[in-house]
């Protein structure tokens, strides 16, 4: 039963998830945070774009959303349950109604089953259909995701890395969830499947009255398919707002250097002045300092005392940034 649709869907509360390094002698190893201090919320029927590089914490988020890794400070909700204390057989139940899709479509499917009983196989473990059923629903399944029905009889080994991904939210669709995360989906399919199976999202998105949290480091691909968008740098969430907003006025310079490093087709935009990052993301940043303080070219003394709490743009509804300079410059840009 579909519940208070005021009520945010998932909600993290300050969450931080920290991880010991491998390697090493175990009784010296040191440990890192992935997460810091995360806090989002996902609303019924919007799509949650999560976009940042490699290492930013991006799937550590999503795997803390699913319950796969618990957090280790904070709290995680869906639909008004505390989701992060419940054992793996109390969170049973609560399974059918949120689902992932991750980025290794080929190490997802077990390449001893068939297409069909990949997908089944949900449908089984949690009875809501067998036998006759089952096959019935998984050929309506695969056409919903633009698949033959033909194809329940192959492997996933016989497939192309797109049908792979198709058949991958196939079975994500097959228990009818109200919450969809998928994890870099499209990053390692070429240009052209890309567009295809991002197109599929949007349909789905629209047809099922999905909830979505899209996470990637394409910058177009987490546009077009989102409504609002999470930055995330070095384990924390940077900025927050409406993906168009966001887009046109960056108010972190994270995030408008993110914007200028992606290619442009547009050749009047080639020679725009563009905001470069310098050195590699530092784990340890001064205490109290802004995380992105050192490699920032914006950078001044004010930016050593100004921590990474998120805090409202002025002037821009529904908008978040931990950048006071950048917040200031958002409605002309940053140069």
């Amino acid at each position: 039963m579909r519940c208070d649709v005021d009520r945010p869907l998932m909600e993290l509360r300050g969450v931080s998830k920290r991880f010991r390094r491998s390697g090493g002698n175990s009784l010296f190893q040191s440990t890192f945070e992935a997460v810091r201090d995360v806090s989002l919320t996902v609303r019924r029927g919007e799509t949650l774009g999560i976009v940042g590089e490699s290492g930013c914490g991006k799937s550590t988020v999503a795997r803390v959303m699913m319950g796969i890794e618990r957090p280790t400070r904070g709290e995680v909700w869906f639909d008004g349950v505390r989701i992060d204390r419940l054992s793996q057989r109390a969170l049973r139940p609560l399974r059918p109604r949120f689902q992932m899709v991750f980025q290794d479509s080929a190490s997802s499917l077990n390449p001893r089953k068939t297409v069909g009983a990949l997908i089944a196989a949900p449908m089984r473990f949690h009875g809501v259909a067998r036998g006759a059923a089952a096959r019935e629903r998984t050929a309506a399944l695969l056409d919903t995701v633009g698949l033959p029905a033909a194809m329940a009889l192959r492997y996933p080994h016989e497939l192309s890395g797109g049908q792979r991904q198709r058949v991958c939210i196939a079975r994500a669709l097959a228990l009818n969830p109200e919450l969809l995360v998928l994890d870099e989906p499209v990053s390692a399919l070429d240009v052209s499947v890309q567009a295809q199976v991002l197109n599929l999202l949007r349909d789905l998105q629209a047809k099922l009255d999905l909830t979505c949290v899209f996470i990637g480091h394409g910058l177009g691909a987490v546009r077009y398919v989102s409504d609002r968008i999470a930055v995330m740098y070095m384990g924390r969430v940077v900025e927050t707002g409406p993906a168009e907003a966001l887009f046109a006025r960056p108010a972190h310079p994270y995030t408008r250097a993110l914007l200028d490093a992606a290619p442009s087709a547009d050749y009047a935009l080639r020679d725009r002045p563009r905001l470069t990052l310098a050195g590699e993301p530092d784990e340890t940043p001064p205490p109290g300092a802004c995380s992105l303080c050192r490699r920032c070219p914006l950078a001044d003394d004010a930016c050593l005392r100004h921590d990474d709490a998120l805090r409202p743009v002025p002037g821009e509804e529904g908008r978040q940034a931990a950048c006071a300079r950048g917040m200031k410059d958002a409605a002309s840009g940053i140069e």
